[in-house]
């Protein structure tokens, strides 16, 4: 590559990285940037690369989070390995579903989140848990399995959809929700990558400037989100929600 193309793929990192630490999301920014810089990679190679950065500066984040918020044990392992066993399933499966279709069935489903997440102020600005602390882990399991296997198969918008169920289905505040979605996170890219490791799709001259920039963004990101606190993160989710409506729409039109 050249020295401008490094450049460019660290500033991809790096802005990936920042917003994906504070709400989950820097698959909308590093997916079509990838594409844009190399057209002809095939949309594997672009996962498996970025995969390759996001799950280095993912953990930055998680570690960051973890000094500072306190996150309950149960629920933080069956959440990550319920999404590592069906990220790694979702990975396998990738070239044998139809994209578009499930596509077409998360675009309304984020649709809903968008409208609900914009109506309801007080979502996530404070905890309510809403099961009985002994059926968390299973709840918890449950969303990580659900949001691992769609990381998997697709990805962009993962964390995204972690930190709003964290919210919605479990109770938790903003900022619970994004330090246990990006531990989660982690888990689910760690098996999916693998699978696209084992098959030749990650561009390592690509990967190593993108993981250096996203390690800077995710630790810069989650610093910022602890500051801030959950009012913050919730208004940055719903730009993050709002991005990713247009491109999973741009997606299916194009």
């Amino acid at each position: 590559m050249s020295i401008l193309t490094t450049v460019l793929v660290f500033i991809i990192g790096f802005a990936a990285g920042f917003i994906d630490a504070i709400v989950g999301g820097g698959g909308l920014i590093a997916t079509p940037a990838i594409l844009s810089l190399f057209p002809s990679f095939s949309i594997l190679q672009v996962i498996g690369t970025n995969r390759t950065s996001s799950i280095v500066g993912t953990s930055a984040a998680a570690w960051n989070y973890f000094r500072t918020v306190k996150l309950p044990s149960a629920m933080l392992v069956s959440a990550c390995l319920s999404a590592c066993a069906c990220s790694y399933l979702g990975a396998e499966l990738a070239s044998q579903i139809d994209a578009k279709l499930l596509k077409t069935i998360v675009l309304g489903v984020i649709v809903i989140i968008a409208i609900y997440s914009f109506f309801t102020k007080q979502l996530g600005q404070t905890e309510h848990l809403k099961y009985p602390e002994t059926q968390l882990p299973y709840i918890a399991a449950a969303v990580g399995g659900a949001c691992g296997f769609y990381n998997g198969l697709i990805g962009p918008g993962t964390g995204t959809l972690l930190v709003f169920a964290f919210v919605s289905i479990v109770g938790l505040d903003f900022l619970k929700a994004s330090a246990i979605s990006k531990v989660t996170n982690v888990s689910g890219d760690i098996s999916s990558w693998l699978v696209l490791l084992s098959k030749g799709y990650v561009f390592w001259p690509a990967a190593i400037p993108l993981v250096i920039g996203n390690v800077l963004g995710s630790y810069l990101g989650s610093r910022l989100a602890i500051l801030k606190g959950s009012v913050f993160i919730r208004a940055v989710f719903i730009v993050v929600v709002f991005a990713l409506i247009l491109k999973v729409g741009y997606d299916l039109w194009k």
